[in-house]
């Protein structure tokens, strides 16, 4: 997905450029009108030509944007940690370890002391509350 958006995050670019260095202007030869007249040639901006630009540049745009998404939103895809290598008591076969249940350890209750005039927790070793300062019974 990552290569995806960066294809089309450098194809927006270079669109993007093509649309700026297009030339969007049309030759008019000298005309002679009569009677001595004469019309210089010159190079006239073309309202189609220039209409034709900004449709490349919106589109360009667009693919930008859709290319810097689809390059950031695959960078955030959370990365699989390196598989952990089994490792085997002497004398087990690779059959017992996969069949055996895993340990289940027993937690032990935190021991804690509440205090008698705030019913604020505190440590079981604690001699007196930590938020009132009453006397806790041991």
């Amino acid at each position: 997905m990552k290569a995806i958006g960066i294809i089309i995050l450098v194809a927006g670019l270079l669109l993007g450029a093509f649309a700026l260095n297009m030339d969007v202007s049309v030759h008019v030869p000298a005309q002679d009108l009569g009677y001595g007249l004469r019309t210089p040639a010159a190079d006239i901006a073309n309202v189609d030509k220039m209409a034709q630009r900004q449709n490349f540049l919106i589109f360009s745009g667009v693919l930008a944007v859709v290319g810097a998404i689809l390059t950031g939103f695959a960078s955030m895809q959370p990365k699989s940690p390196p598989p952990h290598p089994v490792v085997l008591r002497e004398g087990e076969g690779l059959l017992d370890f996969l069949n055996e249940k895993p340990h289940a350890q027993a937690a032990e209750p935190a021991a804690v002391s509440i205090c008698p005039k705030c019913r604020s927790m505190g440590g079981a070793d604690d001699a007196e509350c930590g938020r009132c300062g009453a006397v806790l019974n041991g």
